[in-house]
């Protein structure tokens, strides 16, 4: 029997741009700019009783990338997998413009070492996290085929786990086609010349607006990481770290909501530069939550509330993240807390509990 899990695609894009480079060793590695392939596969939502219709059905799946970026010498040539998912902005005609998060890992990049590679000041470990954001569009040319464009930036970085950690950042275009298929048509009817023909892009008409909640929540949040600083960079000494907060969430909706909290760190790492201060500091932080189906996308800015910290980690932090709920009263979150405004500090892996609602 049909469902709605049978609308699938594949999908191959080439991506061409330039470097956003603030270093200088490897200005001319990079001159040339870049050039990548990704291929992807992926579902098609179209249930109209799910959380899918508050966000105009968007298309979900993983993916391969494959780039040349640079001097394969001292770059190395990455590939990277992951998961992506493409949310509709809005439709016209046979136009559809999409904002297209993708997150993974990436491995096959060639890091720093003291006697071979000493001119890579961006990346200090092989593997790495891939983050791509796409803002395009899909173009219908017939009952199958999808023309795709847009402007995307790859990022590839590890979060301080590994220095150097410059990290390496690109802009440009990209352009693909996408194929649409259902997985039911050789089940219904395989034959050379099928008289059954399925569709193979949902009938989408059932679109409803965000659920009202107007709920508040009180959490605690615990994680920890680990941090390299630029003296042991080529080596395995690293430092623990350590994130602790208490946030209250307002749920507006079903879709937004914000977030307010107080957070201590604690960053081992800072022993070796200041030896006769202390190493732990406290801030405050202010958020905003997108939330689709048990997934949250966050970012948050805070500041600290003592000069120490101003001091130590500059004026201001962000803390991008992924959260993903495991119940009702328990999250598990992958973030990056930043220093001194966009500058890495470290990722934290934690876990969020509900005290009250």
């Amino acid at each position: 029997m049909p469902s709605h899990r049978d609308f699938r695609f594949l999908e191959i894009r080439g991506h061409s741009g330039n470097h956003l480079y603030t270093g200088e060793s490897l200005s001319e590695a990079l001159s040339n700019g870049y050039g990548a392939l990704q291929v992807r596969y992926g579902w098609q939502s179209s249930n109209p009783e799910g959380w899918q219709n508050m966000y105009l059905y968007p298309a979900y799946g993983f993916g391969w990338y494959s780039g040349f970026i640079g001097n394969p010498d001292l770059l190395g040539t990455p590939s990277a997998v992951y998961g992506f998912i493409s949310f509709p902005l809005f439709h016209h005609h046979r136009h559809q413009m999409v904002i297209d998060p993708a997150l993974g890992l990436s491995y096959d990049l060639k890091p720093f070492d003291e006697e071979k590679n000493e001119l890579n000041d961006a990346i200090g470990s092989r593997f790495n996290v891939y983050f791509n954001l796409n803002i395009g569009a899909r173009y219908r040319l017939n009952r199958e085929l999808d023309f795709l464009y847009g402007l995307d930036i790859t990022h590839f970085s590890n979060g301080r786990t590994f220095r150097p950690n410059a990290g390496l950042n690109m802009w440009g275009f990209n352009m693909g086609l996408r194929y649409h298929f259902n997985t039911q048509q050789n089940r219904i009817d395989n034959s050379s010349h099928p008289t059954t023909i399925l569709d193979v892009r949902p009938v989408l008409e059932v679109f409803k607006s965000p659920e009202k909640i107007r709920q508040g929540s009180v959490w605690i949040y615990g994680a920890g990481g680990l941090v390299q600083n630029d003296e042991d960079k080529g080596t395995g000494k690293q430092y623990g770290t350590i994130t602790a907060t208490a946030e209250y969430q307002y749920k507006l909706n079903s879709k937004n909501g914000l977030t307010g909290g107080l957070n201590f760190f604690y960053d081992n790492s800072l022993k070796s530069r200041y030896p006769d201060k202390r190493h732990d500091f406290y801030g405050a932080h202010a958020g905003y939550d997108f939330m689709f189906w048990q997934l949250t996308l966050r970012m948050q800015v805070g500041s600290y509330l003592h000069a120490r910290g101003h001091d130590l980690k500059g004026n201001f932090f962000f803390r991008p993240a992924i959260k993903i709920d495991a119940g009702e009263r328990f999250y598990f979150q992958l973030g990056l807390k930043t220093q001194a405004g966009f500058k890495a500090d470290w990722v934290e892996y934690g876990v969020g509990v509900r005290l009250w609602q």
